[in-house]
């Protein structure tokens, strides 16, 4: 017998937890939104208005009173919770981490956006929540504490195959397929992120397979698709590790991709599982190969940040107060160890940056200066011209 939820129980419990979350969440019944508190919630594609995708949802399917994480190309993040056959609440947008400038960027880049959307970009990201893997662990807990109900029920699979859910919530790809409250002990997932952050390969191996004596969580019917999605999640956490060992964004998902490339070309079961291992000692070894470079880790540490602000207004007190030393020192370390000043690194690598832009945008040479913070477009040519040897009109020519 099929359990059904009276509409003002729903109402009551909806309100409630979003009156103590803050986050946006509305419910949905046979596919059509019916209530969403607050009122009004924007998603990235409403401010792009971008159509294009598919409609079709990615929950799966028999998936009742249990937390699903969804996330689409916007860096958007939800929890999808099936109550019943008609019945699904759908909590966010939120965000798993702060949006930073240079993870903004390339999200321009990816989608071929106007770098005149920058601004309400950022806008939007700020109105986000963020939402941590332990806070989303507590939101299942809730989510099962407020809908779980207090006699048995059996559950008739819902009819999805023609569903008409906004495709704000879904997108169509296998990363999203990750349901996360069923992974190992999240105190030995901590464990890998602090050694790959350290650089540390002693006991790596070793962690992981302790972490994979665990039974793993089931992501897709098919075992090997399964163990696939789960792999994918495990490089998106190495990943994110790597990063906050001082691997840069650009060589970290850089090397994500090749790996994720891998996977998905990978058919066995045990080589599957070899290549966990070597995903774990390989960024590893990426991060003492910027640990060991020519550049002290206060100088690693501004570049970093440097790349992560590239199109925000940088001064030497910020950067430096970021790196926690003095700004004079800074500057004077910087020219030391660089062999040019800190600003002349800043206008170098805005210049390489823009060249994205010329190649592969249409966008304006006076506007691209502007994102890259130049005072104006003819210091932004002059700079061009003295580190690329072209005019970017003349670079763009060539390149498109």
């Amino acid at each position: 017998m099929e359990h059904s939820y009276p509409q003002h129980s729903i109402l009551e419990k909806i309100e409630i937890f979003h009156h103590f979350t803050k986050l946006p969440i509305g419910l949905y019944s046979n596919n059509l939104l019916t209530h969403h508190f607050p009122e009004k919630s924007t998603c990235i594609a409403d401010l792009i208005h971008d159509n294009s995708k598919s409609s079709e949802p990615i929950l799966s399917r028999n998936q009742f009173l249990t937390c699903q994480y969804i996330s689409n190309d916007y860096y958007e993040c939800f929890i999808g919770f099936e109550l019943t056959q008609s019945d699904v609440i759908i909590i966010g947008p939120f965000l798993e981490e702060a949006m930073y400038d240079a993870k903004l960027s390339s999200l321009i880049k990816k989608h071929a956006l106007s770098i005149k959307l920058k601004h309400k970009l950022q806008d939007h990201f700020l109105k986000l929540n963020i939402v941590d893997t332990t806070s989303c662990f507590y939101i299942n807990k809730l989510m099962l504490s407020l809908f779980t109900p207090s006699s048995g029920a059996v559950f008739n699979a819902p009819n999805l195959s023609d569903a008409s859910m906004p495709e704000n919530y879904f997108v169509t790809t296998y990363k999203n397929r990750l349901n996360m409250f069923q992974h190992p002990p999240y105190f030995l997932e901590q464990v890998i992120i602090k050694l790959i952050k350290s650089g540390t390969k002693a006991n790596a191996s070793q962690i992981l397979s302790e972490i994979n004596s665990l039974s793993r969580a089931k992501l897709a019917d098919n075992p090997l698709r399964s163990l696939k999605n789960s792999l994918i999640c495990s490089c998106t956490i190495f990943t994110r590790a790597a990063i906050k060992g001082g691997v840069t964004d650009d060589d970290a998902f850089n090397l994500s991709d090749a790996f994720i490339y891998e996977i998905e070309n990978t058919n066995s079961m045990s080589e599957l599982d070899k290549l966990e291992y070597r995903m774990v000692e390989t960024f590893i070894e990426k991060v003492n190969h910027v640990s060991t470079s020519k550049f002290s880790l206060v100088i690693r540490n501004t570049m970093t940040y440097i790349m992560n602000h590239l199109s925000d207004k940088l001064t030497l007190h910020a950067i430096a107060d970021n790196v926690y030393v003095h700004p004079n020192y800074l500057s004077a370390l910087f020219k030391k160890e660089v062999g040019i000043t800190l600003f002349q690194y800043i206008i170098k690598r805005r210049i390489e940056e823009s060249t994205y832009f010329l190649k592969y945008s249409s966008e304006s040479i006076a506007d691209i200066a502007a994102f890259y913070q130049f005072c104006n477009q003819s210091y932004y040519i002059k700079m061009f011209n003295k580190y690329m040897d072209t005019s970017p009109h003349a670079y763009r020519q060539l390149n498109t």
